[in-house]
């Protein structure tokens, strides 16, 4: 009987590939399997995602496989969980493994009580033996109203002497949504700075320690800025800096020589249809990520395809993102800073007039909330309430100037 060596069934792309992982093999055959893996998985049509990463590489350690973009958008992601009473607050603490902290967390919220990507997300690091015995430390979590600042953070301890610090990106508040339209007027915000002063603290807590910095949407401009003004101290300690999704700088910071000095180890990550990472400049050092789904919804990390120990990339963005982008370049250039910081002062108070806090509580209540917002609105100071329309104005007329523009230009290439 001739020998096969794998299912021909595996190699179709209409099937999914799906192996069990060998945590039985040695380090060499774990190794060859998951080439094996990466050629299959070119073949076939399926999408990978986080998910599929961790059921194909999550038995290969740190030792076996270096830190990859796939394992800093993970970290990324975990301070939006909120870990703090099952992880140390300071960096002075003995560190929890990250699988005890999952399984006390799972126990302690079922199924439908959080996100349940978040909850399967921890359910596989807690099985996974690349991430399992991780240690993690320092998970902070602030929300202050006077100052207008969301922030939180948290540490991962890798082996090899390496070090992860995460930033968490918008969370469903208020203040943080506010305090990301402040970023395009305002440097810095709050939240950067108490970026700075985390990763710091964390730096010189572990001064062995090289150092790895990176967060999802917010939590990559965070990175960013706390890497690029760490100090000559601890910037040399920095490997890579990965932004997934998230803001970029004023044209200052850009062309300053802090941000040139770590240039190169900056990493940003966006897919097809961003309209987060666009907010700024990025000075097109960036890879486009695909994504499993369309428009708005891409921003959510869950789901990026993932290739291997990389994210599938593509050269072009989707019109949807590329006219997108246009208009809110065009917008955040046409308003001088005073005049954005009055237009987000106006909306901002007429949100706040729901007496809801988050997004989705204004979202939930969408009648009351309305009647609410109308209500504010009537009531704002006539000067006021003049910069909210002329704002709205300027945005509907670039969204028709840009429309129109790019239909002129496909027109030309027809013809």
């Amino acid at each position: 009987m001739p020998y096969r060596c794998a299912p021909f069934s595996l190699c179709q792309k209409t099937d999914r590939v799906d192996f069990p992982a060998m945590p039985h093999l040695d380090t060499k055959s774990r190794i060859c399997y998951h080439y094996i893996y990466h050629i299959l998985l070119k073949r076939r049509s399926t999408v990978s995602n986080l998910f599929d990463y961790l059921t194909w590489r999550g038995d290969l350690t740190f030792g076996n496989a270096p830190l990859c973009p796939v394992d800093a958008l993970i970290f990324s992601l975990l301070p939006y969980i909120r870990m703090e009473a099952y992880v140390p607050t300071s960096q002075k603490e003995e560190p929890a493994r990250l699988c005890d902290v999952a399984k006390a967390y799972l126990k302690d919220h079922p199924a439908g009580t959080v996100k349940e990507d978040y909850r399967q997300l921890l359910e596989r690091l807690a099985d996974a033996p690349r991430f399992a015995p991780l240690r993690l430390l320092a998970a902070q979590k602030e929300v202050n109203a006077e100052n207008g600042m969301q922030f939180a953070a948290l540490t991962v301890l890798l082996p090899g002497q390496n070090l992860f610090v995460a930033f968490e990106g918008t969370d469903d508040t208020l203040i943080g949504w506010e305090e990301d339209f402040r970023m395009s007027y305002e440097c810095p915000v709050p939240a950067q700075l108490r970026a700075l002063d985390y990763l710091r603290t964390a730096a010189a807590a572990h001064p062995l320690r090289r150092l790895y910095v990176g967060g999802h949407s917010k939590g990559g401009n965070l990175a960013m800025y706390a890497a690029v003004h760490s100090g000559p101290e601890f910037q040399h300690r920095i490997r890579a800096v990965y932004n997934n999704d998230g803001p970029g700088f004023c044209d200052d910071t850009i062309a300053s020589p802090k941000y040139l000095e770590l240039r190169d180890r900056i990493h940003t990550y966006l897919p097809q249809s961003s309209i987060v990472a666009v907010l700024l400049e990025h000075d097109n050092n960036y890879k486009i990520v695909q994504s499993n789904t369309v428009g708005l919804l891409q921003h959510d990390a869950f789901s990026w395809q993932v290739l291997g120990p990389d994210f599938l990339y593509t050269d072009k963005r989707t019109a949807f993102g590329q006219e997108t982008e246009m208009i809110i370049d065009r917008f955040v250039n046409e308003l001088s800073p005073e005049r954005k910081r009055q237009f987000g002062e106006a909306l901002f108070t007429v949100l706040e007039a729901t007496e809801q806090e988050t997004v989705s509580g204004i979202t939930g209540n969408k009648l009351q909330s309305f009647k609410k917002i109308l209500a504010s609105y009537a009531g704002l100071d006539p000067k006021v309430r003049e910069v909210l329309n002329q704002s709205f104005a300027s945005l509907n007329r670039l969204r028709k100037d840009v429309r129109r523009s790019r239909a002129l230009s496909e027109t030309s290439k027809s013809s």
